[in-house]
C-alpha cells in the first residue's frame, strides 16, 4: 500500500529529475561562444624620430666656368660628418640636417685672356638642408635641399686666390636600418654655386661651378 508520503516523494523525484534533464538539454543546445581569432604577428616599426650623427664618403664632378665663356671640369674624392633631427608622423618623416667636409675635388683647364693653364680645387664645403621622406620599414626613401658653400681656390700664372661661393644644393637617397641604433644611406646630391672673383696677379677672374656628388654614409641614431 502506497502512503500519501511516498507518494509525494515519489512524484517529488520524478518532477526533479525532469527539470534536470531539461536544463542540461538546454545547455547542451545554446549557441556556443565564437572562438577569438588568434591576433596576427605585430610588425616591427623603426622610428626615425630623435637626433642622429655620422660619416659620409663619396665622388664629386665639377664643372668650373669662368668669365668669357671658358669652362673646365675637375672630379675628385670627397669625405665628411653629417648631423641632423627627425620628426615622424606616420610614414612621413621630415626634419633638418647639415654636414660639413674636406673635398679632393681638382679641374685643370685653359684660359684664354691671357693664354695660360688655370688651377681650380674645392678644399672645404658644407650645407643646411630640409629633409623629407616616406618611411617604408626598415628603408626611408628621402629628399633633401637648402643652402650650400664651398671653399675654392683658383691657380694661374703662379698667383693665387680662395674664395667662398654660396648657392644651393637638391638631392634624394634612400636610407636603411642596420639596427635600432644604426642606419646607412645612399645619396645623390647637385650643387650650384654663384660666380665669386678671383684677383690673379695682373688679372682678376669671375668663376662658379656645379658639381654632382654620389655618398654613402653611416649614422649612430641617439
Amino acid at each position: 500500500m502506497v502512503t500519501p508520503l511516498r507518494h509525494l516523494m515519489v512524484s517529488l523525484t520524478v518532477a526533479l529529475l525532469a527539470t534536470s534533464a531539461h536544463a542540461a538539454d538546454a545547455v547542451f543546445d545554446s549557441p556556443q561562444p565564437p572562438v577569438p581569432a588568434p591576433l596576427a604577428p605585430s610588425v616591427p616599426i623603426h622610428l626615425w624620430s630623435g637626433p642622429y650623427a655620422g660619416a659620409f664618403v663619396g665622388y664629386n664632378t665639377s664643372n668650373f666656368d669662368q668669365s668669357g665663356g671658358a669652362t673646365f671640369d675637375g672630379d675628385g674624392f670627397v669625405g665628411g660628418v653629417y648631423t641632423g633631427y627627425n620628426l615622424q608622423t606616420d610614414r612621413i618623416v621630415y626634419g633638418i640636417e647639415a654636414d660639413i667636409g674636406g673635398s679632393g675635388v681638382d679641374g685643370r683647364g685653359f684660359n684664354g685672356a691671357v693664354g695660360a693653364p688655370i688651377d681650380a680645387e674645392t678644399n672645404i664645403f658644407g650645407s643646411l638642408r630640409a629633409r623629407a621622406g616616406v618611411a617604408v620599414d626598415p628603408f626611408l626613401v628621402f629628399a633633401t635641399g637648402g643652402v650650400a658653400a664651398s671653399r675654392n681656390e683658383l691657380s694661374l700664372g703662379g698667383a693665387s686666390d680662395s674664395q667662398t661661393s654660396i648657392g644651393y644644393t637638391l638631392g634624394a637617397g634612400i636610407e636603411a636600418k642596420i639596427s635600432d641604433s644604426v642606419t646607412s644611406r645612399l645619396e645623390y646630391r647637385y650643387s650650384d654655386f654663384g660666380s665669386e672673383t678671383y684677383d690673379l696677379g695682373n688679372t682678376s677672374i669671375s668663376s662658379g661651378f656645379d658639381e654632382h656628388s654620389i655618398r654613402a654614409g653611416i649614422a649612430l641614431k641617439f
